[in-house]
């Protein structure tokens, strides 16, 4: 069984991606954390985490086996730093939680990660949301 997931990217990162054929699990820097490949059920931008919004107009459609994704809150509790939240911008609390709705984490309950690169086999599709111009679709078979 699969999840249709979204990946946001700037358009300069689009070629690098395509020649690769895979999205490559990144962040952080420090090494603090496990490397992922961050995505979300929403299909809106709006819903990225505020530092990723301005810029991020290509979209990657995907669908990757349920069971290796990770909702965004049970994933970072594990695996990232409580420090780490704050200097990414990314909020750690959860929708129980009285101060879990901002500006900067209303999307969060769409977040999901996975542990792995998502190769071109998993793509559906690839969008620039801003000329809604289709930049790459999976061939039908």
């Amino acid at each position: 069984m699969t999840r249709t997931l979204y990946h946001f990217t700037k358009p300069e990162f689009r070629e690098q991606i395509f020649a690769a054929g895979v999205l490559e699990p990144r962040w952080p820097k420090d090494c603090s954390a496990p490397k992922t490949v961050h995505l979300m059920e929403s299909r809106d931008p709006e819903d990225l985490p505020w530092a990723f919004r301005e810029g991020w107009t290509i979209r990657f459609e995907v669908r990757v086996p349920k069971t290796e994704t990770h909702h965004w809150f049970g994933w970072a509790k594990a695996n990232v730093p409580a420090n780490a939240f704050q200097s990414l911008g990314v909020p750690i609390w959860t929708p129980d939680d009285h101060s879990y709705v901002s500006d900067q984490n209303l999307g969060s309950k769409h977040w999901y990660v996975v542990e792995r690169v998502v190769p071109a086999a998993e793509w559906v599709s690839v969008v620039d949301i801003e000329t809604d111009t289709v930049l790459w679709r999976a061939p039908t078979q």
